[in-house]
């Protein structure tokens, strides 16, 4: 055997042993939601939303590295992310600045309706105008200026991106009650709907999914200035197998924005009006913000 053929050898088997490496502990993906989990961990679940669709869709594509699904709240999720040497990811992250050193993110996998406002008043009736002139919050400070004995109920460690996150940070302790939990969507919008808190931040799609598409004597408010769509991505701590994993996943991602797959997997729920209206954004988004080989 020739130099060559034994450093060939050799490269070979270094290279085998470091993917063996890699997948020896895969990845393991933190889901807060027992509705989420379910549909992961079983295989023979239906998506319930937008979120559960897009994911589904590209983790039944994830070939190269085994996937294990963990059961575990926000809190310690992100904890897990921070300390643990075993590649780990969060799903529907927010990429907000904070972030963007600390982890990996992925292309965007998911595009939501952005947060609304929920409220058990009549903004148009405050004493101190809180709207402008089309009808939006104009801040949230000022909001709670002018409703300084009120509540509003925000999932712990959760982002809402950086504009909202700069408004929330702005609030009185006092105003703001945290809440984390197994499914935080669903803690918070039930601690709203029992009318312990007068302010509810929520995306519309998960507000309508919790109260089963009933309409509800609720009124809802943009936010004035704050982004119309909000983008979800993997999010995973810096190990080896995690940079391999969202490797793998913008690969599938790349191959699926131009389908119709991943576009039906939004539209599968939402309103039959809004269709429309995302099949433009996304296809602008993706025109501007990703180079698509073909």
């Amino acid at each position: 055997m020739s130099c060559s053929d034994r450093l060939a050898g050799l490269f070979l088997i270094t290279a085998c042993t470091f993917s063996d490496s890699l997948n020896a502990h895969g990845v393991h993906i933190y889901l807060d939601d027992q509705l989420d989990y379910e549909l992961f961990s079983s295989g023979d679940q239906q998506p319930l939303n937008i979120a559960g669709a897009t994911n589904m869709f590209v983790l039944s594509q994830v070939e190269d590295i085994v996937v294990h699904y963990v059961k575990s709240s926000r809190k310690r999720a992100i904890k897990s992310l921070q300390q643990s040497n075993v590649a780990a990811c969060n799903i529907n992250m927010i990429k907000n600045e904070q972030r963007k050193s600390d982890y990996y993110f992925s292309l965007p996998v998911n595009f939501y309706w952005a947060h609304k406002l929920y409220s058990h008043h009549d903004l148009s009736k405050a004493a101190d105008s809180v709207l402008n002139a089309e009808g939006e919050i104009t801040s949230l400070p000022a909001l709670f200026d002018a409703y300084n004995k009120s509540a509003i109920v925000i999932a712990e460690n959760f982002s809402y991106g950086d504009f909202l996150d700069k408004q929330l940070a702005s609030i009185s302790v006092g105003n703001l009650i945290l809440r984390g939990g197994a499914d935080h969507y669903q803690t918070v919008y039930r601690m709203f709907i029992s009318n312990r808190v007068d302010f509810l931040l929520n995306y519309p799609a998960e507000f309508h999914r919790y109260s089963n598409n009933v309409d509800l004597p609720i009124r809802s408010y943009h936010i004035a200035g704050s982004p119309k769509v909000i983008i979800g991505h993997f999010m995973c701590n810096k190990t080896p197998t995690s940079k391999q994993f969202i490797a793998t996943v913008n690969k599938i991602l790349l191959n699926s924005y131009s389908g119709s797959a991943f576009l039906q997997a939004h539209l599968d729920y939402l309103p039959n009006e809004e269709h429309s209206l995302l099949k433009a954004y996304l296809e602008q988004y993706i025109k501007r913000n990703v180079h698509i080989k073909r």
